[in-house]
């Protein structure tokens, strides 16, 4: 019997499921696409011990998930945070490992009591820019010193996993609204309140990283690069077996600007995802870009996409439409009009109304007209 189209979208439709399992829930991270879809991708298309790229790795979905079927995964992002999150969420952690962070987390709890007290410890704060606005005195001194504590870990490690808890909470102890809006308010923290929800959240992760630690028991390999995904010179010709991704949605959100006061108290670039991050609102919105731009620089990252990939093997790119100066973007026909020129035979389109559903948080994002794709491209 011949799969309709309206079958084929049902089988990628993912809506009402659990996507929070194992090291998915791990920090907080706007427009991630459900787990399930790379792991059906995977299951349906990929052999183990192959290799998987996703070069706009995000929060990591697509590389937890390609460890967990058992293939090596390469995930790039221009995002710093991303880097760490993805690297740290698809990263098992052996027994020892657990034992050291749950000694890490029971003496921050013994020192909570102190730092509740009038009497609190006396430290020197980290200092960074926009602090005084951003933060209140005793959740900067509480974040400089859980960070002197997690930089004395020597495991690389533990020590990014405990940083990713950091970073979690970051947003909610700031007087940033929170992760989707990007204002002051007031939020009077109390004393102890920071140290408190860093230790809630690592107990949390330290058991969903539990899960996930016990289901990957293979040799496969995993590398993260910071790096533009319009240059993937570090990325052989014909290496990758398989792509999964999802590149930004043109004019919707600013990765680098949420993440911003998480970078700066681990001291990962901002400037970097600031300039190089492709599709922003920044652009296109406040720098006013046309939509020429934007397709240039898709272009170049399918470019790069194209001559990665293997011969005869494919691309599943997860990507919605857009709004630019007003006039609504059909992605779909702008990739099927550019991919057969570098190298590409466009396999299969399955759209769905963003007006129902969305991998996009943001109502305003989900209007009438705008459709959300998987896109499925061969290389010729």
């Amino acid at each position: 019997m011949t799969t309709t189209q309206k079958e084929r979208e049902t089988q990628f439709s993912f809506n009402g499921e659990d996507t929070s399992y194992l090291t998915h829930s791990l920090h907080p991270y706007p427009a991630k696409f459900p787990p399930q879809l790379p792991k059906k991708i995977l299951e349906d298309y990929a052999i183990k011990g192959q290799t998987v790229l996703d070069p706009f790795c995000g929060s990591g979905t697509t590389l937890v998930e390609a460890r967990i079927f058992g293939a090596n995964a390469i995930g790039v992002d221009v995002n710093g945070i991303s880097v760490l999150l993805s690297q740290v969420k698809s990263t098992p952690l052996s027994e020892q490992q657990f034992s050291i962070v749950k000694d890490f987390i029971l003496k921050i709890e013994n020192e909570i009591p102190k730092w509740k007290s009038e009497k609190r410890p006396k430290i020197k704060i980290k200092e960074i820019e926009g602090q005084e606005h951003w933060f209140q005195n005793n959740v900067s001194e509480e974040i400089t010193f859980l960070l002197n504590e997690i930089l004395k870990q020597k495991d690389n490690n533990i020590q990014d996993f405990l940083k990713i808890v950091l970073s979690s909470i970051i947003v909610r102890v700031s007087n940033q609204d929170s992760d989707t809006r990007f204002a002051a308010i007031e939020k009077n923290i109390v004393n102890g309140y920071t140290l408190e929800a860093f230790c809630k959240k690592a107990r949390e992760y330290n058991s969903r990283m539990a899960e996930f630690s016990e289901l990957i028991h293979d040799t496969t390999e995993l590398q993260v690069y910071n790096a533009d995904s319009r240059n993937l010179d570090f990325i052989p010709d014909n290496s990758i077996d398989i792509i999964i991704t999802s590149p930004p949605y043109a004019n919707t959100y600013d990765y680098y600007l949420y993440h911003k006061f998480r970078k700066r108290w681990l001291d990962l670039d901002v400037k970097f995802a600031q300039y190089n991050e492709i599709g922003s609102r920044r652009e296109y919105s406040s720098l006013k870009e046309k939509k020429e731009k934007w397709n240039e620089d898709l272009i170049k990252c399918f470019a790069e996409m194209q001559r990665v990939l293997k011969p005869n093997h494919f691309a599943f790119i997860v990507i919605g439409d857009s709004v630019i100066k007003k006039e609504l973007i059909k992605i779909e026909k702008e990739i099927s009009e550019f991919a057969p020129k570098i190298g590409f035979k466009v396999n299969e389109i399955l759209s769905s109304d963003l007006s129902k559903h969305s991998r996009i948080f943001n109502p305003s994002y989900a209007q009438k007209g705008k459709k959300e794709h998987l896109i499925i491209l061969e290389k010729l």
